[in-house]
């Protein structure tokens, strides 16, 4: 449990968790996350907000299903609290969890530390989009000169860790998928396009 004096208030716990996450200490915003909860029973609004802030903490852990839970409260508090205005941010970093943890269980199945998409998942859960992104798209482009579906309909989802780019990678691995007739391939892009509210041809379910 996080060391919090008595006389702190709840938005000076607040600002230390921000802090925390700005620093990459999920540990420690984790233990801030779990003292403030007492003092913020009666602020619906600061409670969606110290869910989120616990999906990040768990996110930079690097535990994604943890992450899911806060993060699906976190919407469900700010939907309570009438906070219209944190919805879309909210429901973007679900999106985000949850391609990633596909990407993720698909790293976990093969030897990837050492290959590109490895590196890519590896950057993107570190918080390094642009150099995850990069990677990615390089291993989409070895995965093709391999005929490789499985790589590239992953390598796609990890593209789809990218804000602005959940549409496009998801589309492109549904085809991928679709014409590799792998239904576990199906399933993850299936999952992935409901997360990211991404409509695909109904022959692809």
């Amino acid at each position: 449990m996080a060391e919090v004096q008595v006389h702190q208030t709840a938005d000076e716990v607040a600002v230390a968790i921000v802090q925390a996450l700005a620093r990459q200490d999920g540990e420690r915003a984790v233990e801030l996350c779990e003292a403030i909860a007492p003092l913020i029973t009666e602020r619906p609004a600061l409670q969606a907000r110290n869910a989120a802030w616990a999906s990040q903490a768990h996110r930079i852990l690097g535990n994604l299903d943890q992450a899911l839970v806060f993060i699906r409260e976190a919407i469900g508090l700010a939907q309570v609290a009438g906070d219209a205005q944190a919805i879309p941010a909210l429901k973007a970093l679900k999106v985000e969890l949850v391609t990633g943890r596909a990407a993720s269980k698909a790293a976990a199945t093969a030897p990837l530390p050492d290959t590109l998409l490895g590196a890519a998942l590896q950057a993107m859960d570190d918080g390094q989009l642009e150099e995850g992104g990069r990677l990615a798209r390089q291993a989409r482009l070895q995965a093709q000169s391999e005929g490789n579906a499985r790589e590239e309909v992953f390598s796609l989802l990890a593209l789809a860790r990218i804000p602005g780019q959940e549409d496009s990678a998801i589309r492109a691995a549904h085809g991928v998928a679709d014409q590799s007739d792998d239904k576990n391939l199906v399933t993850a892009v299936a999952r992935a396009a409901r997360a990211a509210s991404v409509p695909l041809p109904k022959s692809a379910f």
